[in-house]
């Protein structure tokens, strides 16, 4: 009697694949994989003692091996008990929490698709990749995400008009989708759901830290579970299973 192997599948994306995107997944940071720690102790000022388990490395998923770094105490990410890496933004740039990684570049005209499975602290302003001098995806509000390119346009997938809002402490998915290549239309979905407008942005943009360094405005608060960006044509279909996959592996609802 011969028996079958069973290939098993999560969203119809199968285990060990890396999304199947080969080199084109430029940057995967997944959930409770490649995380590097250690304990940091720190005395008050009425001598009591606090200890955390501070992040220094999370290591990229991708092929390209592209793992996010910070060695500074002070702006490193706390490890969660869920396994997320917990990100402050305490007002103050100097100890804000930012990741480092090799700067990469999306080029004119070329399809993309990011994805993020997130908590947020505050849902205004919070930057999840940026390039060395600020933000670049982002939430700008409860209600908008931005993408913004340095050739100065400032694109907002919009929410608004019957779409959804993120409340604070809510975890989601969230996905930037820009197809159509010089056209550059830009689409978000939470949980699946799509904006109810979408933005032409077709330039180029670079990327260079998980969090944003240097934009005082923008420094993300709250957790980030899973992250990456995909510079490929990505369909729709395979979008819809890369939210299956995810929306599966996280507990989340499907919105739509």
């Amino acid at each position: 009697m011969i028996g079958r192997s069973r290939h098993r599948t999560h969203g119809g994306i199968p285990h060990g694949s890396t999304l199947n995107f080969g080199s084109n997944l430029q940057i995967y940071y997944r959930w409770k994989e490649g995380i590097t720690s250690e304990s940091i102790t720190t005395t008050q000022e009425d001598d009591s003692t606090s200890t955390t388990t501070n992040v220094t490395t999370w290591a990229d998923q991708s092929s390209n091996s592209n793992n996010a770094t910070q060695t500074t105490d002070e702006n490193e990410p706390l490890l969660a008990s869920d396994g997320s890496l917990d990100f402050f933004n305490d007002g103050d740039g100097s100890n804000a929490d930012f990741m480092n990684f090799t700067s990469f570049k999306i080029d004119n005209n070329n399809d993309f698709l990011s994805f993020i499975v997130a908590d947020l602290r505050d849902t205004a302003t919070s930057c999840y990749l940026s390039d060395s001098g600020g933000e670049v995806l982002e939430y700008q509000t409860n209600n908008k995400h931005r993408f913004k390119t340095a050739a100065g346009s400032t694109e907002i997938v919009n929410n608004t008009d019957g779409g959804f809002q993120t409340s604070a402490d809510e975890k989601h998915l969230y996905i930037v989708h820009r197809t159509n290549g010089s056209t550059g239309t830009v689409i978000g979905y939470k949980n699946g759901k799509a904006a109810d407008s979408s933005v032409t942005n077709a330039n180029q943009f670079d990327l260079a830290n998980l969090g944003s360094k240097n934009d005082v405005a923008n420094f993300f608060d709250g957790k980030i579970y899973d992250v990456g960006i995909i510079e490929a044509t990505v369909s729709s279909e395979y979008r819809k299973r890369l939210e299956d996959h995810l929306i599966c592996k996280h507990g989340l609802e499907r919105l739509a």
